[in-house]
């Protein structure tokens, strides 16, 4: 039974591989034109370095990192839309400063919530800079700052700070 069990799999290993060297289904005429279906993505990582942009959104905050009023927030994904066409994404880290007196356990505990008011705001405002490429920093801090008022209060969040974004664009 053994040697009957890896005789079958040798031979499934030598059936199966001529099926995934053919690059897969689909057919095509290997067409790479702007019409093609394909979707080809602009990974845009090596615009400075990742510790220089953590400090500068640091610095935008004005207290150190270890600060107990920082809270940092997850990624928000922010489309990137010019004329009605999604151009990409841009993927944003935030820092929140807490403001003195207010409660930053209450902010931290309702982030999640916070965090879907940002991603609302993000997709019922259009972000994109005029070059179409990025998100423009200053209206979306203004966007956020607005929700972020509406949602845990005025003057709760004393300042936001956004890391340069990390976009994806389609091409």
């Amino acid at each position: 039974m053994k040697r009957f069990l890896l005789a079958f799999s040798i031979c499934s290993l030598f059936a199966v591989t001529p099926a995934f060297a053919s690059g897969g289904g689909g057919g095509g005429s290997g067409d790479n034109s702007a019409n093609s279906n394909r979707i080809a993505i602009d990974w845009n990582q090596d615009e400075g370095s990742a510790q220089a942009e953590y400090e500068s959104a640091v610095a935008a905050l004005g207290v150190d990192e270890g600060n107990p009023r920082v809270v940092v927030m997850p990624a928000i994904v922010v489309p990137l839309v010019v004329d009605d066409r999604l151009q990409g994404y841009a993927y944003l880290h935030s820092r929140l400063l807490v403001a003195e007196g207010e409660s930053t356990r209450d902010v931290i505990e309702h982030t999640h919530f916070a965090l879907d008011r940002l991603i609302r705001a993000s997709h019922r405002t259009n972000l994109t800079a005029e070059s179409g490429d990025t998100v423009d920093i200053d209206l979306t801090t203004q966007v956020w700052m607005d929700t972020l008022a509406e949602y845990f209060g005025e003057g709760v969040i004393q300042r936001l700070a956004i890391m340069t974004p990390d976009t994806r664009l389609l091409r």
